[in-house]
């Protein structure tokens, strides 16, 4: 069986070790701090969140990922499933959910794949597309979090910023939850700039309303050896060459580590050793696999937002508007870089760092190096 996962939340003994991040968050549980917790996708947020509730004695626990919400009534609907969730998770049989909670109008299905119940809502007379209705739900939650201590953990929290009305939804949360002493909200986002936006800007109602953590890639030192004892699981061996190289193409974002890593495993057998020649094998497949989505991107761009794509690509993006990446991407004019990539930004492919402009997904960078563009 493959031992490498990504693309899913991992705990237990799946998870790697993260003591010091663990320890921090669990801190902020202990204490009643509502957290911002930031962090590239697939860097590992989500695992250490839940792997940290997982082994939290007293804390209970709500999640819902406001990622692909479109109004106020969808992300009501989210959490008020999600909280029937945890109903059933505390013992509540699902007869007495749909009875105690008659107002919701739930719906009960089956999960087709974890064979779990699954729970729908109808909240639209309740919110009517109403920022302020959104007060109601989360009043829900303060009477919950009076019974026992409660987590409740909105992943992908920038998301709320393309919602209608968000300002004013924003606000109607903050003035809710300022309010709420038995409930702890821990608020994760992906996109830094956004989550930046929303927490640090003196104009928002989120300003300074909660601790702030990064969720940096696990220091090679304990991440691989923790890859190389799964691959001893399969009888394979690596050598540090090979890891080397391997973390070196996924970035050491610890999802696109495993994902690079669960490829190799799928071509090679028992008792081979993982070489550095390896590798650019295990590239290759990913990037079969994702030639058509890479493609549909690259349509939608402009020429001079491919260039500046592919300049990224080949020279980095610690110095975007210098000689050698107007030479290497074939744009002209420093301006014409700074909007492309304003707008590749914009669209979710790129992000600024402390080490500069840099891809979200490091697979689609090494795609990228092996297109005639």
């Amino acid at each position: 069986m493959n031992p490498f996962h990504h693309g899913v939340a991992i705990t237990g003994q799946e998870f790697c070790p993260r003591p010091e991040l663990v320890s921090t968050l669990r801190g902020h549980i202990d204490s009643n701090q509502n957290c911002v917790i930031r962090g590239v996708r697939r860097i590992g947020k989500t695992s250490a969140v839940l792997e940290t509730l997982r082994t939290h004695k007293k804390a209970k626990y709500i999640y819902v990922n406001c990622w692909g919400k479109l109004d106020v009534d969808s992300l009501a609907s989210a959490i008020y499933e999600a909280f029937l969730i945890h109903q059933q998770r505390q013992g509540l049989s699902i007869e007495k959910i749909i009875r105690g909670f008659a107002h919701l109008r739930p719906k009960v299905a089956l999960d087709p794949y974890s064979g779990e119940p699954t729970f729908t809502v109808d909240t639209r007379a309740d919110t009517a597309q109403d920022p302020r209705s959104i007060e109601r739900v989360l009043d829900t939650l303060a009477h919950e979090g009076e019974k026992c201590p409660l987590v409740v953990v909105l992943d992908e929290f920038q998301a709320l910023l393309t919602l209608p009305q968000a300002e004013a939804l924003m606000a109607t949360m903050r003035g809710a939850i300022q309010l709420q002493s038995h409930v702890t909200y821990f608020y994760l986002g992906s996109t830094r700039n956004l989550m930046d936006q929303i927490f640090n800007s003196p104009d928002r109602p989120f300003y300074k309303s909660a601790a702030s953590v990064n969720v940096e890639p696990i220091e090679r030192s304990v991440y691989i050896p923790y890859i190389k004892d799964k691959f001893a699981t399969g009888k394979r061996g690596a050598s540090s060459a090979a890891l080397a190289a391997i973390f070196d193409a996924a970035c050491d974002i610890t999802g696109d580590v495993q994902q690079l890593c669960s490829e190799i495993w799928n071509f090679t057998n028992q008792g081979e050793t993982i070489k550095t020649e390896t590798v650019p094998h295990g590239l290759e497949r990913i990037h079969r696999a994702e030639h058509e989505s890479n493609s549909r991107i690259i349509e939608l761009l402009t020429p001079g937002q491919v260039r500046v794509l592919v300049g990224l690509a080949r020279v980095g993006g610690t110095s975007p508007t210098s000689k050698e990446f107007l030479k290497a991407s074939g744009v002209a004019q420093p301006s014409s870089v700074t909007r492309a990539i304003n707008r590749l930004s914009d669209r979710g492919l790129i992000y600024n760092s402390p080490e500069g402009y840099r891809f979200f997904s490091p697979f689609f960078r090494t795609w990228l190096l092996t297109q005639e563009l």
